[in-house]
């Protein structure tokens, strides 16, 4: 696809990268001349400085050709106004990255005259995930598929668990109605068949319906009681965003900010919850306010060394589910999955939901008709989720045992009739059937492209 894309800051960066690595031609316009340069140097990019708002640089630059415009500058105002003015100019779909919460409302009103086909609001998808995992206390990470018919829920297996060295098609004897449908083991993933041998340590990647997932969960000794006291450092907008979430679903939120009006305000907004200011970074201070007894510990300072050394603190006192915020590229990937199980940044929360777009929006360009892309374990496998159609005969109504899959390729759920079918080996595929598609080492555009030649 032809993408055009206006910002060439952290996030506009990694994007290249990524969207480089998938085949698309890019086109980077920003402002500052040094900006471009590096970004000209460092990538097969076609750079261009100048306004990404005005009709002048939208045409130099092809717009009425593009199929996507992704708008990722510092400014809210200027982000929407690329939109738009994209939009007029016959750009087919273009994302705006719009953090500021006041626009929220406006956006939802406004998304068709500004032509948006998508906004990301990093710091509240940010807020969204740690509101999912602490609803599933037991997941390292939780994706949502088929309008939340289906989950793919991961998980690490502690010492002694009830699942290690158990072979996959020894856990029908459980009781358990999910597939576990990818392991993580010491950097190597696998798509597991049913001889597969769990380990100690073993990331699990779960796929079925919500409710037989924690059914599993609970059967195998995964699950941890659910979280209800929730301690959260730092009063930024994620946490704004979080409070709001979870005092609607009953939580008890105890939080800690270092400025004092900041503290003010978000007590007055969130009377239900207990707000402290007080020194986030002082750990004689998180044990005063009672850490120790605390369902979840939520780090979301602006600092991503505070973050994690109050993490690191809450996750040495035993609580059960440890959350940090972080921005920095290295110090995720030095954290996540080993001594904190989930670490969250804002900046790959919006890289993942704009790529998810784009990722499905090629696919839908083929047949198949691809609704959603995820990929996961750093990008090693992806998930997409593809509605079969009565067109596709070499799939539809013929037993899965006899369609002769690609290695490295599984069916891991079909959603049928709003039911979340665990496939075996005898069902079939059929036409209206939506379905989840896990694939390593292999590039899945449609659903036929699962049969090997």
């Amino acid at each position: 696809m032809k993408i055009i894309l206006v910002g060439g800051g952290t996030v506009g960066v990694s994007l290249i990268g990524n969207l480089l690595s998938e085949g698309h031609d890019i086109t980077v316009i920003d402002t500052d001349s040094r900006v471009i340069e590096q970004i000209s140097n460092t990538y097969d990019v076609i750079g261009y400085v100048g306004n990404g708002a005005t009709f002048e640089v939208l045409r130099s630059v092809g717009v009425e050709d593009c199929d996507l415009l992704i708008a990722t500058a510092d400014s809210d105002e200027l982000n929407l106004l690329c939109c738009l003015a994209a939009h007029k100019l016959g750009a087919k779909n273009t994302i705006a990255r719009v953090r500021n919460p006041e626009y929220a409302g406006q956006l939802y009103e406004l998304k068709d005259d500004f032509g948006l086909s998508m906004t990301i609001n990093p710091e509240r998808a940010a807020a969204q995930e740690i509101a999912r995992v602490l609803r599933f206390p037991s997941a390292t990470g939780v994706e949502i598929f088929a309008r939340g018919k289906a989950e793919l829920v991961s998980c690490r297996v502690p010492k002694d668990n009830v699942l290690v060295g158990k072979k996959l098609m020894e856990l029908s004897s459980l009781g358990i109605n999910v597939l576990i449908c990818t392991v993580e083991r010491n950097g190597e993933v696998f798509i597991p068949g049913g001889t597969f041998v769990i380990n100690e340590g073993d990331n699990l990647y779960f796929t079925g319906a919500p409710k037989d997932i924690v059914k599993a969960f609970k059967k195998t000794g995964l699950y941890l009681n659910p979280v209800k006291s929730v301690m959260i450092t730092g009063a930024g907008m994620i946490t704004d965003y979080l409070s709001e979430m979870l005092v609607g679903d009953g939580f008890s939120l105890k939080i800690i900010e270092n400025d004092k009006q900041r503290a003010e305000a978000m007590a007055k907004k969130y009377p239900k919850a207990v707000v402290l200011h007080g020194d986030c970074s002082d750990h004689e201070l998180l044990s005063e306010e009672g850490i120790e007894k605390t369902d979840a510990f939520v780090s979301l300072t602006g600092l991503d060394e505070g973050n994690i050394l109050s993490a690191l603190y809450a996750s040495r006192k035993n609580v059960n589910k440890v959350i940090a915020k972080v921005t920095s590229d290295n110090f995720f990937s030095m954290f996540k999955g080993k001594e904190l199980e989930t670490v969250v940044s804002p900046k790959l929360v919006t890289i993942n939901e704009i790529l998810r777009y784009v990722r499905a929006l090629a696919a839908s360009d083929s047949a198949g008709n691809a609704l959603s892309l995820y990929k996961i374990v750093g990008g090693k496998v992806e998930v997409l989720e593809f509605e079969a159609d009565g067109y596709m005969e070499e799939i539809i109504e013929k037993p899965l045992y006899s369609l002769g899959l690609k290695k490295n390729i599984l069916v891991a759920c079909i959603i049928r009739s709003n039911k979340v079918l665990i496939p075996k080996g005898s069902d079939s595929i059929m036409a209206g059937d939506r379905v989840l598609i896990v694939s390593a080492a292999q590039r899945i555009n449609s659903l036929g492209d699962i049969v090997a030649e």
